[in-house]
């Protein structure tokens, strides 16, 4: 059935209105699937979302679709050409699913009833982050109106993702934040930021190195997902690390895989380690760096500007809570100092001063 354009646009209000009262991404990503499904006059939808780092899409939400067709396996890209094209920013109208040579899982498809499908981008920004399929129970080439109707709900799509990542970091900032004021430990505090930077952003490992009193080596102060074997490699020495000299200098360094053996003091081990790319930034007090916040990526990975944004704003936390422990040792000193002092003054409290 062929979709009105005028008689969808209350349906896409009500789709609008329901996104923005959902508390969670997992329910409004279900009601943009079952919005979608209806809106289009289709047989379902789904919505997948690119894990950038594992290369594959992940089911957000589905509607209309059997346990059986969603459990009939992964999507990874490099098997997927049609979704690799529309990661690529392409629409792909498949009028007959039957004829189309690039479907992932084709007898799963036939056998769920699915005879065509409108495939369509879901984009944050200018980046894409998923994917909308549109799927009908008849063979049908979709009208210019209803491939602007899918674009339009992708939109909504990509909203909503961007709406709960941010929200998501800005909760993960907070515990780290709180951490900070509540604790004096420096090795606690560089401990949470490191597990945050891992599990708010699903990477490999991450790992904390503040320089030493005579700035020659990078000392290990908190890691999260890397072994022993790889943390007992060797001391880190800035001028034989080029990588640590960049970051250090104040830059937020990308490093991909062919780069490891030019840029790493220690490339074999990392490559043993099952590191394909990391990202380095620098832990700077005013405008002295003093250590390096690294990330570590299973796999070769372009870390993205809000993989920055979100990793700088961490390392701020980090420089804070090393600023608070300095000055904490600081007082704690001239406090110790003041106390011999004033022992010494009074003769240990025995007699009053004296004069």
């Amino acid at each position: 059935m062929v979709v009105s354009f005028d008689n969808c646009v209350s349906g896409m209000c009500r789709i609008c209105m329901d996104l923005a009262s959902a508390d969670s991404k997992e329910k409004a990503l279900d009601l943009l699937a079952c919005g979608c499904t209806r809106a289009m006059n289709a047989k379902g939808c789904a919505v997948r979302t690119l894990d950038e780092k594992r290369e594959v899409l992940e089911l957000g939400a589905a509607w209309g679709l059997s346990e059986a067709y969603l459990r009939k396996g992964p999507v990874e890209l490099c098997k997927a050409p049609l979704d690799a094209h529309i990661i690529g920013g392409e629409v792909a109208d498949i009028a007959d699913v039957a004829t189309e040579k690039r479907m992932l899982y084709p007898e799963q498809a036939a056998r769920e009833g699915i005879r065509s499908m409108l495939c369509v981008p879901v984009r944050v920004k200018d980046r894409v982050v998923g994917v909308l399929r549109v799927y009908r129970s008849e063979p049908h080439e979709s009208t210019r109106e209803e491939i602007s109707i899918a674009l339009a709900l992708a939109a909504q799509g990509g909203n909503i993702l961007e709406k709960f990542r941010l929200r998501e970091e800005k909760r993960a900032l907070g515990e780290v934040a709180h951490a900070i004021s509540s604790s004096l430990d420096l090795d606690e505090v560089l401990r949470s930021i490191v597990v945050c930077a891992v599990e708010t952003l699903s990477f490999k490992a991450a790992s904390v190195r503040l320089l030493d009193e005579d700035g020659k080596y990078l000392e290990i102060k908190a890691t999260y997902g890397l072994s022993d074997t790889y943390l007992g490699k060797g001391p880190v020495e800035v001028v034989k690390s080029p990588l640590d000299c960049e970051i250090l200098s104040g830059k937020a360094v990308r490093v991909g895989e062919e780069e490891m053996r030019s840029k790493l003091q220690y490339p074999d081990e990392t490559r043993s380690e099952g590191i394909r790319s990391m990202f380095g930034l620098p832990l700077r007090i005013k405008d002295r760096a003093v250590g390096v916040l690294r990330v570590y990526a299973s796999f070769p990975y372009c870390f993205t500007n809000d993989d920055e944004e979100f990793l700088t704003a961490l390392a701020n936390q980090g420089a804070t809570a090393i600023e608070h422990a300095m000055l904490y040792q600081r007082l704690s000193k001239t406090y110790d100092d003041l106390s011999e002092d004033v022992w010494k003054w009074y003769d240990w409290g025995k007699r009053p001063p004296r004069l």
